[in-house]
């Protein structure tokens, strides 16, 4: 196969959130100082946000400092894609957000402390797709 018998098609938003809603590791980045920093995360979606637990730390100190970060999911074994979300994250605090945060995230998470909940305010998402031609 050549690349020529492909082509990359956009997804849209409904499509890129089908896609969030069924994985739960990403990779959130952002510039930290004069160095682009990229890390992975566990993560859910709760309405069109991200959300993901975390310990004290970089992604935290992005979060404090609502910082405008990039995350992305992709797939390029059975089939090729990719979904970015940007916006700026910032951490949950108030009580009733946490409860919410924390019941679409379930127990599941790495080991350690991450009592920390960071949400990544969707402020544009966008998704593309390699398909075969026709």
């Amino acid at each position: 196969m050549t690349g020529s018998e492909y082509r990359i098609t956009r997804l849209d938003t409904d499509d890129c959130y089908e896609l969030l809603r069924g994985r739960s590791l990403g990779r959130i980045a952002f510039k930290l100082a004069d160095d682009i920093v990229i890390l992975p995360v566990y993560y859910a979606v709760l309405n069109d946000d991200i959300v993901f637990r975390t310990g004290p730390g970089t992604k935290l100190s992005a979060a404090l400092l609502k910082t405008k970060v990039a995350f992305e999911i992709d797939e390029g074994e059975s089939s090729a894609w990719s979904v970015l979300v940007r916006g700026h994250a910032e951490e949950v605090r108030e009580r009733s957000q946490r409860q919410d945060v924390e019941q679409v995230l379930g127990d599941q998470w790495p080991a350690g402390e991450r009592n920390q909940l960071v949400r990544i305010r969707a402020e544009q998402v966008t998704g593309r797709m390699l398909k075969p031609e026709k």
